[in-house]
This record gives C-alpha cells, structure tokens and sequence, in this order.
C-alpha cells in the first residue's frame, strides 16, 4: 500500500473542489478534478503512471452554465473505454427544474499534450455522447442535482447513479439507470 501525491506546484493550486472520478487502462490511472483550481480557467485531468510514479496533466473544457438558476457546471466521473478513450460525466450543480447540464463525453488522451509540472498547455477534445437529462426525468421524480457516478462494463453497458447526499431541499431519491450500451464497439 502506498499514497501518491500530486506535485507540489500543482498541490498547491488546491482549492475546495478536488477529485471527483478515477479509472484505470493500463499503466494509467486517470483521475478528473471536479472544478478548475486557483487561477485556472478549466479543470484538469491528470494521468498517473503506476510505472514511473510520474503524474501528467491536460486541461478539460466544461460546458457554460445554462440553468435558468445559474450555477456552476463540473466533472463528476470518468470511466475507461480502453485505448486512451474515456467517457466523462459532466454535470450542473442545480437539480429539480432547474437542472440543465447532465451529460456524457467521450474524450481521447492518446497523442494528448501533457504536462507533469505547471499549467497544461494542452485541451482535451470532446464529444457529446448522451445528454441524460431525458433519461433522468424518465422515472416521474425530480432531476437528482449530482449525478455522480459512471461505470462501463465489459460488456459495453454503461450505468449512472447520483448522490443523493442526503440534505435539506433533496428527495433523498436515488436513481440507477442502465443506459444500455452507447458505444458502436469496445
């Protein structure tokens, strides 16, 4: 057993949003940020090497905020497609009507332009995938406001759940969908 920890340049950047999702292909063990940190305008993803100890880093480009209530939009999850290809859970922080952004993007690291210390000079592409917020209104409750977590089997089925944290103005309702499978091949 071991703790690895982030370069001090980039640790010392924290802020309150830390880690929100990690996934393992290969040698990389690949974690999102949930927000951007102290003078960053995007959020990273940042790439460990179980072999070097090394960590990598590449900026990640969130969606504007769209709900009619404002907000903040963030990374929530990430889950390995294999071969460098990722699907990304990115979400609004509003839930019930003013819910706006809940989605999944596909993103590809290989060839990606990684940094290991300072600030990325490189922005990942992404692809919309699925927006979910049809899926979520779908069962008759209210839009969860933190869909949190994102799994891909083997079998090429992906599966979403929030957070229900449990807290004042929440329905303590927990929603587990099977999205079926969202990709043409694994």
């Amino acid at each position: 057993q071991s703790a690895v920890t982030l370069p001090a340049e980039v640790n010392n950047l924290q802020f309150r949003f830390g880690f929100e999702g990690v996934a393992e292909d290969g040698d990389m063990v690949t974690v999102v940020f949930q927000r951007a940190w102290i003078g960053e305008e995007n959020p990273r993803i940042g790439c460990y090497s179980k072999t070097t100890g090394t960590w990598a880093f590449l900026y990640y480009p969130l969606d504007e905020p769209t709900s009619q209530n404002g907000g903040w939009v963030g990374l929530s999850d990430i889950a390995p497609l294999g071969d460098s290809k990722y699907y990304v859970l990115e979400r609004d922080n509003q839930g019930g009507p003013d819910a706006a952004i809940k989605a999944i993007y596909e993103i590809d690291i290989s060839g990606a332009g990684f940094v290991s210390t300072g600030s990325p000079t490189f922005t990942v592409a992404k692809t919309l995938v699925r927006d979910l917020m049809d899926d979520l209104v779908a069962p008759g409750g209210l839009v969860p406001e933190k869909v949190e977590g994102l799994a891909v089997t083997f079998s090429g089925k992906t599966w979403i759940i929030n957070d229900n944290d449990g807290v004042d103005g929440n329905s303590g309702e927990t929603q587990f969908l099977n999205l079926g499978s969202l990709m043409t091949m694994m």
